[in-house]
């Protein structure tokens, strides 16, 4: 009995210590002294394309100024041009800098395009 007690105790006393050294993190971040990571800013996206010899592959661009610890990339909503389902593609790597981009299969044509932005 005296090993729960003490075991309780301990689990108690985590749990409430712990929540306030939460919160002087925060205040420590306010004053710069903790990274924490946010999302990017200054972001632009739109059309772009790419010439491939006899194909132009229609695409979409995206870049943020500012990562701010954050990650971004291209997406885009493509159409068959013999007609079928929309297809939706992403950029493969998650960028913190430059331009990221993202193109249409061969034989469809781009519909629309945007930004996925994530904070880590």
């Amino acid at each position: 009995m005296k090993k729960l007690s003490a075991a309780l105790f301990a689990a108690v006393a985590i749990t409430t210590f712990g929540l306030q050294s939460t919160a002087t993190a925060a205040e420590a971040g306010s004053q710069g002294n903790v990274s924490v990571k946010g999302w990017p800013t200054g972001c632009k996206n739109g059309k772009h394309q790419a010439f491939l010899g006899s194909y132009t592959a229609q695409g979409w661009y995206a870049e943020c100024k500012n990562s701010n610890g954050g990650h971004y990339k291209a997406t885009i909503i493509c159409r068959p041009m013999d007609g079928g389902n929309d297809i939706y593609r992403d950029a493969p790597v998650w960028k913190s800098s430059g331009k990221s981009y993202v193109y249409c299969p061969e034989f469809t044509i781009r519909l629309e395009g945007g930004i996925i932005e994530r904070s880590h």
